[in-house]
């Protein structure tokens, strides 16, 4: 539901909506990039007690595949539970609305979560504790993504994508580098209150921003309901979900696969391949970089997208990526694929931007939880495949020592190209495309 009635939604109003994407975000971006792959490095270099299925897990040559394996089963517990809230939230009706109750049990649930992961002693007690946490995080996350198809006007559907986009970069932004610079001091077994306090950003995070999105939420939405108090029952008795919108999940699937690779496997990839002293601290200044190119590029992108369409600036973005992450395996030193990095970000901040607008403006209103699920769906899938790669990287480095990361880098350009190619036969509704064109 689109609604306008309390208040015009301008940037800042738009910014506020999305304040919890730089929590959420931020928190998993720095748990992906930083926080955990330290652990697991940890784990195998100490010869902690490891064991997983009956396996001992101790060698340092599995560590893409032990960082992938935590990855992907934390995912595919938040793809079973992020459709499901979504639908249970579309039919919620409480004093804070249909998505803030959801928002504010998943950021203080995985706040205290966070305690039993930093008492983590070895692999399975780490993985278990990470599928908790991610289980309860998607409980917040998935609401909160149907916000923007919930409550801001059709024609600002590109400039609200853009700004939550630009929070959910500058969340990665800010805690990818300040939890890198606290992991950079961490030992196993020696300074492991840096931990504590990394982990203490972080869920600080998620319990502010999710009080300043509610803040703006609860009372928008309370004007909804009172202009029409069955507005959300005749809705979801009218409407249905988009027509092509498989071919949108197909082509949002292939992208986000691409654009998890480095994020997931870059620590390593600095640590291998660059070689750099302490990739912890290298990878947060890099991703810094990455991110503020990101953060200039989103802006742009929802406002171009709003006045051209969002399907052709995703195509645009996707090539652009393609071609930086072809680049990227030529790169020679850290300064060379801090360039790249950064130009290829550029492109991601793009994709990133408009495919969201695209995912919001062919939702079903009434059903907006319900669509952003499937979407979700989507983005977690694309997740847990870039965590998969993982054994074919270390099997591939074994054969030939930097393959894997050669092999990976140029599997997440041609992802991007797929992805571009599929979105072609998708088109909006063509409602939504008469609303836009009348506001616009």
């Amino acid at each position: 539901m689109q609604d306008n009635s309390n208040g015009q939604w301008g940037n800042l109003a738009l910014l506020r909506l999305g304040a919890f994407g730089f929590g959420i975000t931020g928190f998993f971006m720095a748990m992906d990039t930083v926080i955990l792959p330290v652990l697991v490095l940890g784990l195998v270099r100490e010869g902690a007690e490891n064991t997983f299925l009956g396996l001992e897990l101790v060698r340092e040559g599995a560590k893409n595949t032990l960082l992938g394996l935590l990855g992907l089963s934390g995912l595919l517990v938040a793809a079973l539970v992020q459709p499901v809230v979504g639908w249970y939230s579309d039919r919620t009706r409480s004093p804070l609305g249909r998505r803030v109750p959801y928002m504010l049990w998943g950021c203080i649930s995985v706040s205290l979560g966070l305690v039993g992961l930093a008492a983590a002693t070895n692999y399975l007690s780490l993985f278990v504790m990470w599928v908790l946490i991610q289980a309860n995080a998607s409980i917040g996350f998935g609401p909160f993504q149907a916000l923007i198809r919930d409550l801001v006007p059709i024609n600002r559907i590109g400039v609200a994508s853009s700004l939550k986009i630009l929070a959910d970069a500058s969340g990665g932004v800010v805690l990818i580098a300040l939890t890198g610079a606290l992991m950079g001091r961490f030992t196993i077994d020696g300074a492991s209150y840096w931990l504590w306090i990394a982990l203490g950003v972080v869920g600080a995070s998620l319990i502010v921003t999710a009080a300043i999105s509610s803040s703006i939420v609860v009372p928008r939405e309370r004007a909804v309901q009172a202009a029409d108090q069955d507005i959300w029952h005749r809705l979801r008795s009218t409407t249905r979900l988009h027509p092509q919108l498989a071919w949108f999940l197909l082509s949002r699937y292939l992208m986000i696969a691409a654009v998890f690779v480095f994020p997931t496997y870059g620590l390593f990839f600095l640590d291998d391949v660059v070689q750099v002293s302490n990739p912890a601290q290298t990878l947060g200044i890099m991703i810094a970089a990455v991110g503020g190119a990101v953060v200039l590029s989103v802006y742009p992108a929802g406002w171009l997208s709003d006045r051209i369409g969002h399907k052709p600036v995703v195509l645009m973005g996707a090539i652009g990526a393609a071609l930086g992450l072809a680049a990227m395996t030529q790169a020679v030193g850290p300064n060379q694929v801090l360039f790249i990095a950064s130009l290829t970000g550029a492109a991601v901040g793009v994709v990133l931007t408009a495919n969201w607008a695209l995912a919001n403006e062919l939702g079903a209103a009434g059903r907006e939880g319900q669509h952003i699920g499937l979407v979700s769906l989507a983005t977690i899938g694309g997740a847990a495949t870039a965590k998969l790669m993982g054994p074919g990287v270390d099997l591939l480095n074994l054969a030939s020592p930097g393959a894997g990361y050669t092999a990976l880098l140029l599997g997440a350009a041609l992802l991007f190209l797929l992805g571009a190619l599929v979105l072609l036969p998708v088109k909006p509704h063509p409602a939504d495309s008469a609303q836009k064109r009348a506001s616009g």
